[in-house]
């Protein structure tokens, strides 16, 4: 419970340690309430709490703690101070009671009052343990009956007065010994005099001779002729310039005449002057700092070095102040990038600069400022003007928080612009819709199958609906084996891998094939081609499959196996059913050339059919951009271009599917033809390309051989055609063909015959060229080394080529090294 103010009395004026006791709850208290506070307790405190010098006091047998304004310095800021108040002394003292507890109990006991000087008594105060000295008497508080109640305390902290003490009478030796571990020289010099003292390291630095007393001029020798008439007029202003202060600090260089040796030193000093403002002394230091002007003048020129290196870095680099991010630095690479000048940027407000980030870029900053912890953006969307167009752009970057002082001060930019690649990736994820959409119409079986796991990808109808028999929902996302176990067995999940892991494709003709379904088992010959789909990097991340039924065709030429073998064991004994086998064999004979002729209408008609609904999306689409061409946006005219675009692809392909199919006629009849006839057509064919493109043509007298004249110059076309394509972007497409004859076996081909004469047609460029490990990849269907935003195509030409020249019994090779060009190489057999 508090007091009532009359019971107070002894409190007035007690500064704040009276506001505090009276505000304290004593009812808890070993002394209880105020009330009940003996007069002679009151009667200390009252003393104490008046007075201006620091007092403490012990009361009681519990010896309370009580003390005044003037003690309550001496408890520092972060110590006992207010809690020690009415508390036990031997609790909070605790670390200093073995020192103060035999004191207290000695007066206690009636011992003479005590005085210590300078003692030392460390205790908790300021967050630690402090090393304190004191200057404190110890004295007995009797009570109205004289018995001794309490420990009165007196004292004084002298820690800075004792501390300084001990070190003036240690600074002589320290200061010698300070000297000597500085290397520092010392001089004295008595301006009325002219006579001059150093110590043995300046005369040694100097070159003087080792005597008591020399003469300034004497010193001033040694001070190279550049540094002389600087340092005397700092000397003569500061013994003659009272207002100056005496103050003496130069730097300079000095010579020793005696070893040669050059060093700089730094001359740190004071004149002193007398009542007249006459300098009476000049004395003072000198430091060598020969080495530390070498490393400042290392560290400028790494400085320097530094920032030449930010500048030209191929990454944007860039500093802000936190206030109002001002830019301090920018190097050239991110100048480029927010097109902006160096005048127009650097102390500028970024914001003020490049106002239409602030909203998407804030945000960051205030993110790095409140973490104090550095963010991270990879491809992040920040809109920027440039050339008047303010649009979304890409980028990956880093700010860094700069921190002093626990607060961050700066943030460091650091980033580079990937729009071009992200841009480049939707395009690409577009042009890979428009193929997923031809895969899913097309007639042919296909479908697509990603990873290692064989995950389907994609099914068109054809292949659910004719192999595997099928709901889309039930395939698609699933591994392949999972949806076809019977199938793990066979050969087919290792062959699948297998072009994964190395990128070659594989095809087989009338492969056997049992696949297990939900409507049973059922048996195929199936002609297939597998081929790796890769990414821009080069890596295999998928197959493409291709697959078309040949069960009938092969039923068929079994069952004629079949039956030719019995005919041959029973001619002679069944003259009559050979007969009739032979009507039968004619029959189906004629029924299989009917099937075959029938396939390959179905895939001319089929051809022609895609090509006709083309037709009409290519010409009903410039219609309506011609119509309509006002009313498009500036994204309708790139949507109608890229329909355009993506039908005249498609088209392409489909013409070079129809090709492919064709250049499998071996029906056709060959004659002897002169090859380079074939090849001045063609020439004149592609005249206007050749003149657009700045293409030269050179070549020799081609030999004659018998071939399909129209096959050949299909080849001669793809060829020359294929050069032009992939010419390097800053020369002019060259192409050179020559002819040799070369006999089979010299050539190392294994599909051409050993002993007979073939004619070798070379076709060299000097295009972009190819890895050498791609030479047999890129005469494979759909084969394609550079992505269709690169360079347009659809990978069947050379498809062609090879089938053609297989057609007429030869070959085709090719070898390139990447940017040296390539060179394709025709085999024709010679009459």
């Amino acid at each position: 419970m508090k007091s009532n103010t009359k019971s107070l009395y002894f409190l007035n004026d007690g500064g704040e340690m009276g506001e505090i006791m009276r505000a304290k709850d004593w009812s808890k208290s070993p002394v209880g309430v105020i009330q009940n506070w003996p007069s002679s307790l009151k009667t200390t405190l009252s003393i104490m709490l008046n007075s201006k010098f620091p007092m403490f006091l012990f009361w009681g047998p519990d010896h309370i703690c009580f003390y005044n304004d003037a003690y309550r310095p001496s408890l520092g800021n972060e110590g006992k101070h207010p809690e020690i108040l009415g508390q036990k002394a031997e609790i909070y003292w605790s670390e200093i009671w073995d020192i103060i507890g035999p004191q207290i109990y000695s007066i206690l006991a009636g011992g003479p009052a005590t005085w210590h000087e300078n003692q030392l008594v460390p205790f908790y105060r300021n967050g630690q343990i402090e090393n304190i000295y004191w200057t404190y008497s110890y004295s007995c508080v009797k009570n109205e009956s004289g018995n001794i109640e309490g420990v009165f305390v007196t004292c004084t902290e002298t820690t800075n007065s004792f501390v300084n003490l001990a070190k003036l009478e240690e600074s002589n030796d320290e200061l010698e010994f300070a000297i000597n571990a500085a290397n520092l020289a010392t001089w004295d010099y008595n301006p009325l005099t002219n006579k001059l003292k150093g110590n043995k390291r300046l005369k040694n630095w100097y070159g003087l001779p080792f005597k008591n007393e020399l003469l300034l001029e004497d010193a001033l020798a040694a001070i190279i002729e550049s540094d002389k008439d600087r340092v005397i007029a700092q000397i003569e202003k500061s013994i003659g310039d009272y207002k100056s202060g005496g103050k003496y600090d130069i730097t300079y260089k000095i010579k020793n005449n005696k070893t040669q040796q050059a060093r700089t030193v730094r001359a740190l000093g004071r004149a002193w002057f007398n009542e007249d403002k006459i300098a009476y002394r000049f004395n003072g230091i000198l430091q060598d700092i020969t080495k530390r002007e070498k490393a400042v003048n290392e560290l400028k020129e790494s400085e320097e070095h530094f920032r030449n290196l930010v500048k030209n870095a191929p990454i944007a680099m860039a500093i802000l102040d936190v206030n109002n991010f001002i830019v301090k630095m920018a190097n050239d690479a991110v100048l480029e990038i927010w097109q902006k000048s160096y005048k127009e940027t650097i102390q500028k407000p970024l914001f003020e600069v490049l106002t239409e980030i602030k909203d998407g870029i804030l945000p960051i900053f205030e993110t790095v400022i409140k973490t104090k912890r550095a963010q991270h953006g990879y491809e992040y969307p920040f809109l920027l003007t440039r050339n008047g167009i303010t649009r979304k752009e890409y980028f990956n970057y880093t700010f860094q928080p700069i921190i002093k002082n626990d607060k961050v001060v700066e943030i460091v930019i650091i980033g580079f612009e990937v729009s071009y690649m992200v841009r480049a990736r939707y395009e690409l994820q577009e042009s890979q819709k428009h193929f997923k959409n031809f895969v899913e119409q097309s007639p042919i079986a296909m479908g697509i199958l990603r990873g290692e796991n064989l995950t389907i990808e994609m099914a068109n109808d054809s292949l659910l609906n004719t192999f595997w028999r099928k709901k889309r929902k039930d395939v698609i996302g699933k591994d392949l084996l999972e949806i076809f176990p019977n199938l793990v067995n066979s050969k087919y999940p290792q062959i699948l891998k297998d072009i994964v892991r190395t990128g070659v494709g594989v095809s087989e003709n009338e492969s056997y094939a049992v696949v297990k379904s939900d409507d049973g088992e059922k048996e195929f010959y199936v002609d297939y081609e597998y081929q790796p789909l890769t990414e821009l990097d080069g890596l295999v991340s998928g197959i493409m499959i291709t697959t078309t039924d040949a069960t009938e065709r092969v039923l068929a030429r079994k069952k004629l196996e079949k039956f030719s073998k019995n005919l041959e064991q029973q001619v002679q004994q069944r003259t009559q059913q050979l007969n009739t086998a032979n009507k039968k064999l004619q029959r189906s004979l004629v029924s299989l050339q009917k099937t075959n002729d029938e396939l390959e209408a179905f895939a001319y008609v089929s051809s022609h059919d895609l090509q006709e609904p083309l037709r009409k999306i290519q010409m009903f689409t410039n219609m309506l951009a011609e119509r309509e061409a006002k009313n498009f946006s500036e994204k309708g005219k790139q949507d109608i271009d890229k329909i355009l675009q993506s039908a005249h692809r498609m088209r392409t392909l489909i013409e070079d599917l129809l090709e492919y199919s064709r250049s499998n006629d071996t029906s056709v009849e060959t004659k002897s033809t002169n090859l380079q006839d074939l090849l001045i057509q063609v020439i004149e064919n592609l005249n206007s390309k050749i003149e657009s493109s700045n293409t030269s043509i050179t070549y020799d007298d081609l030999c004659t051989a018998r071939v399909v004249p129209f096959q050949i110059r299909q080849v001669f076309q793809n060829l020359i055609e294929n050069s032009i394509k992939f010419a390097q972007p800053d020369k002019s497409p060259k192409i050179q063909i020559t002819t040799e004859k070369v006999i089979g076996k010299t050539t190392g081909i294994k599909i051409l015959e050993n002993n007979k004469t073939y004619c070798k047609i070379s076709f060299q460029d000097n295009g972009i060229g190819f890895q050498p490990e791609h030479a047999q990849q890129i005469f494979e269907l759909f084969k394609r080394l550079h992505g269709k935003l690169e360079y347009q195509g659809t990978g069947i030409g050379l498809a062609i080529v090879k089938k053609i020249a297989e057609n007429h019994n030869g070959a085709v090779t090719a070898k390139a090294k990447p940017n040296k060009g390539a060179q394709f190489s025709l085999y024709l057999p010679v009459d």
